[in-house]
């Protein structure tokens, strides 16, 4: 008997038991499901529902219409799903009145839309709230045109999901005469119709930019094509005229890149062409002021022969037709006043012609052509000879510009070879004092030399905290040096989430003392990154960094990374200071400081970025900035995914 009221008592707790896993399944667990398949359903609906507002495809085709159209998309995507509703959407115009731009159903064609504006009441607390619903009797003391016109007609409620930036604002707009029980589903259909119109917003104007650098552009290649057209027509006037200018022409555009020899040609076509004996280019020298013979001149050997004439000399025809830029002929030369005839007799001329090298306002030289027999020259070839210096102008200014940049390169090369080398020295010089001198500044304050009292305390914190501020420089310095110098990067994969958080957990002590919260948040599932993880290192320990010094005591700075297919993408995120506009496209040159950073009195060299976009393009990534200012920034950059790299040299 006793085993018998055993198994009953068994076999009760187990009907019991089974009795509360029903009962627990019915009123617990079903419903959950049920809940939970009802927010999948509305989730893949929102998604749907995304996707037909954010056809940005359908906008880039009708350019000029693209805002009214999505607008009109919009609203007929969400029309489909609430019928019941009453839809409009309003866009801001520049004098704050209300533009409509869509609209499905409702009292919209009966009421006196040009009243409406942003300025204030229904249209601008939804701009400005971005998403918000309220009863139409009970405005917030907003009665305004729109508000007391939808009320006359009968509606009660309204929602709205709305934009503000800096480019306008605008309002998708629900009205029905009835609460409705969807408020939640609603509200997420208005806040991403919102979303849409903003970027559709967006996408107008920047099309609206791009239509009207398209015009200017047209209209400034409209006009140099006619300045070219025109500039033709009197190449092929002059070419037709004179023979010679075609050889000319052609010796320009074959030795364009050698100076002496395309003065050479020149000199030599038209020895050649007017039977001269001697023709050589002067060229005024500004240090020396003087006029001086180019190499390569026609029917002068020896150094005694390229000579050099003072402006000074007024004895001189090259040096007066410089002064006065009119052209001067002569058909006896060693006999005329107007010539010095040693160098005539020195060379045996008897007819000479010398034209100046006019350039814009300038002159730049002279050209001279001689000839050993009396009166060979006629005023058709000085003419002839004046358009060739007119068209030689420009290429013996250009050639002594390029002697110039030349030289100047060179100069830029060796001395920017000398700064690397010095940079390097003084940098290695630096490194073994100053780890000396921090190695006895922490013995000191550790107490090993002796008891300090409370000042000698603090003025050795001090020297320590500056040594090591000056170490850090050294250490950027070096690093910038070696990637400037050509530092190959050791590639090859590396978890770059275990980076993050390494960084982030080496920085915890810094962000603690400054009263400032850091923390990481990496996915679990990962694909490695191709790269140097020393380099890498180095390039987030510097944005991290960067953004605990400009953040305030009490902020945040969070660190993320994520998978972006053939990239891995890391942002630091803090709610600092942020930087200004216009110091945001020069944050990534060398011992560049922003201009606010006095708010937070940050330490630093201006190298830290420097240092990572060096970095981080020579593995084939970007970095780039967000920022608000008084609201902070986050840098972003991206290396190519181990197994899915790009070529870095592409």
């Amino acid at each position: 008997m006793t085993g018998a009221a055993a198994v009953v008592g068994v076999l009760s707790s187990g009907v019991a038991a089974a009795a509360l896993w029903w009962w627990f399944s019915f009123r617990k667990v079903l419903p959950l499901e049920r809940e939970a398949r009802a927010l999948r359903a509305e989730l893949e609906d929102l998604r749907r529902f995304a996707a037909e507002a954010l056809d940005l495809d359908a906008a880039v085709r009708r350019p000029g219409h693209a805002l009214e159209e999505a607008a009109s998309r919009v609203l007929g995507a969400l029309h489909k799903r609430q019928p019941d509703l009453s839809l409009a959407a309003f866009a801001r115009r520049p004098d704050g009145s209300a533009a409509l731009l869509a609209h499905r159903g409702g009292p919209w064609a009966r009421l006196e839309l040009s009243s409406f504006r942003f300025d204030a009441g229904l249209l601008s607390r939804a701009a400005a709230s971005g998403s918000s619903s309220w009863s139409l009797g009970d405005a917030g003391g907003e009665a305004d045109a729109l508000t007391s016109g939808l009320a006359q007609q009968g509606y009660s409620s309204a929602a709205a999901g709305g934009w503000t930036d800096e480019r306008g604002a605008g309002v998708v707009l629900a009205v029905r005469s009835a609460p409705g029980e969807d408020g939640g589903v609603l509200a997420s259909r208005l806040e991403l119709a919102a979303a849409a119109l903003r970027s559709a917003a967006a996408l107008a104007a920047g099309l609206s930019d791009l239509s009207s650098s398209r015009e200017k552009l047209e209209g400034g290649l409209s006009a140099a094509m006619e300045e070219l057209t025109a500039a033709q027509d009197r190449l092929i006037k002059k070419s037709k005229e004179i023979k010679t200018l075609h050889d000319v022409a052609g010796a320009l555009s074959s030795r364009a890149a050698q100076a002496p020899s395309t003065l050479a040609a020149i000199v030599s076509i038209v020895a050649r062409s007017l039977e001269a004996d001697l023709v050589a280019f002067l060229i005024l020298d500004e240090a020396t002021g003087e006029l001086v013979t180019q190499a390569g001149a026609y029917g002068l050997e020896g150094e005694e022969m390229l000579y050099r004439l003072a402006l000074s000399d007024e004895r001189s025809s090259s040096v007066r037709v410089f002064k006065t830029r009119r052209p001067f002929m002569t058909g006896d030369a060693q006999n005329d006043p107007q010539v010095n005839a040693h160098y005539t007799k020195m060379w045996s001329i008897h007819s000479l012609m010398v034209v100046p090298l006019v350039l814009e306002d300038r002159c730049i030289g002279v050209m001279r052509v001689g000839s050993k027999r009396h009166d060979a020259f006629s005023d058709e070839q000085i003419a002839l000879v004046s358009v060739i210096a007119e068209e030689a102008a420009i290429i013996v200014e250009t050639a002594i510009l390029n002697r110039r940049l030349a030289k100047t390169a060179e100069q830029l090369a060796t001395l920017n070879r000398m700064k690397d080398e010095f940079v390097s020295t003084v940098s290695h010089e630096f490194k073994t004092p100053l780890t000396t001198i921090s190695g006895f500044l922490t013995v000191m304050l550790e107490g090993d030399t002796g008891p300090l009292n409370a000042q000698q305390m603090k003025f050795l914190a001090i020297a320590k905290a500056a040594s090591k501020r000056l170490s850090g420089l050294v250490s950027d310095l070096l690093d910038l040096s070696r990637l400037e110098g050509g530092a190959k990067m050791e590639l090859g994969p590396f978890d770059l989430g275990r980076l993050v958080l390494e960084s982030v957990e080496n920085h915890q002590p810094s962000a603690a003392e400054a009263s400032k919260t850091l923390s990481a948040e990496a996915p679990g599932v990962l694909p490695k990154a191709l790269g140097d993880e020393r380099w890498m290192q180095l390039v987030l320990d510097n944005l991290v960094s960067n953004a605990i010094k400009f953040t305030m005591p009490g902020g945040r700075v969070r660190v993320r990374i994520q998978d972006k297919g053939e990239f891995v993408m890391v942002s630091v995120t803090d709610d600092g200071i942020g930087i200004p506009p216009e110091d945001r496209e020069k944050v990534f040159e060398r011992f560049y400081r922003a201009g606010n950073r006095s708010q937070v009195n940050a330490p630093g060299t201006g190298l830290g970025l420097a240092i990572a976009r060096e970095v981080v393009d020579k593995h084939g990534g970007k970095i780039w900035l967000e920022s608000e200012l008084g609201k902070g920034t986050t840098f972003h950059f991206v290396v190519p995914a181990a197994g899915r790299e790009r070529d870095a040299s592409a």
